[in-house]
């Protein structure tokens, strides 16, 4: 058995090792095993999250506290029904399009509708990928909380909620629906959002508007519930990230919906834009940050394909003291 997992180790250092020779995901770049990992945009919302406090943790033995936020989930936004640029995902999709929900999924795409020009519409898929082995090959001597990240996870495929995901009929009857509803009339999500602004300036959370509200609010995005693909935006970019956060609440709040794996999900976490190209110049920010910060105006879709997001969210742990040595903001 040990014999096993020695090679175990060895195929899957070896395919690290490629995956750390890959550049970032772009337009023209098909996503595939091998190049997936380089959306993480580490610079922006790894490195700049990271805060070593010398003796921070207040206890004997003498610890170090250590903060950084990690990739808690990543989701993929389509234009199209049983569409995907993951591959693993594709063997899912397949499978839940013969068993009769093509008639509810067959009108997706991200075009508008009716006689609102900025109403668009996108699938989503939300997932899991090991991703704490690749940050250590990528910066070996950074001190990295253990956040137990489950590999090859699906949590949720809209497609397996159509009729939800299209109507959001079952939040109609939830009090978020009803708060979000006065905060929309009241401008409430927009004002709220200064604080977490803010905080993405300087890497950190600020404790302040929008974390108050939690889900409710998705700043200047708008409100959250119902929770489904359609949006009202003018942005492409936008209308994705806004599917991309009510998938992960659907995830976290699963009461009525089909989820294949619920996950307790940051209400408030960093998403970071990571296909086809990263957001410039601010790709670390809150739900709702205006697109001016971080919309490059040119992420077009590649081929009729959709985004990826990756959602973090902070962690913090301790590790005996060197008094924080080599570690950011030093290195």
């Amino acid at each position: 058995m040990s014999k096993i997992r020695k090679c175990a180790a060895a195929v899957l250092s070896s395919l690290l090792l490629i995956i750390v020779c890959s550049q970032e995901a772009v337009a023209d770049d098909d996503v595939d095993l091998f190049n997936f990992l380089g959306i993480l945009d580490l610079e922006q919302c790894l490195l700049k999250s990271y805060r070593c406090v010398p003796l921070g943790c207040g206890i004997i033995p003498p610890m170090d506290e250590i903060c950084h936020n990690f990739p808690a989930g990543f989701v993929e936004t389509p234009t199209a029904p049983f569409t995907t640029v993951i591959p693993f995902l594709s063997w899912v999709l397949d499978a839940i399009s013969i068993t009769g929900q093509t008639d509810w999924a067959g009108s997706g795409g991200s075009s508008s509708g009716g006689n609102d020009v900025h109403l668009k519409y996108f699938e989503a898929h939300v997932f899991n990928l090991p991703t704490r082995t690749f940050i250590h090959f990528k910066y070996p001597f950074l001190k990295l909380c253990y956040y137990g990240s489950t590999p090859w996870e699906i949590n949720y495929l809209s497609e397996a909620d159509a009729v939800s995901w299209r109507t959001g009929i079952t939040d109609y009857i939830s009090y978020e629906f009803l708060f979000g509803a006065i905060a929309q009339l009241s401008q409430v999500c927009t004002i709220s959002s200064i604080g977490d602004n803010t905080g993405d300036a300087v890497g950190e959370t600020v404790p302040i508007g929008g974390q108050m509200l939690g889900d409710v609010c998705m700043g200047t995005w708008g409100v959250t519930y119902p929770r489904t693909g359609y949006s009202n935006a003018s942005s492409e970019p936008v209308a994705s990230g806004i599917s991309a956060y009510r998938a992960s609440r659907v995830v976290a709040n699963p009461l009525l919906r089909v989820v294949f794996m619920p996950k307790l999900f940051d209400s408030n976490p960093k998403m970071q834009l990571g296909y086809p190209s990263f957001g410039k110049p601010l790709n670390c920010f809150s739900k709702g940050t205006t697109p001016l910060v971080w919309d490059n105006l040119d992420t077009k879709l590649p081929k009729g394909n959709g985004y990826i997001w990756v959602l973090w969210e902070k962690t913090c742990c301790c590790f005996p003291s060197t008094g924080c040595i080599g570690l950011p903001p030093f290195i």
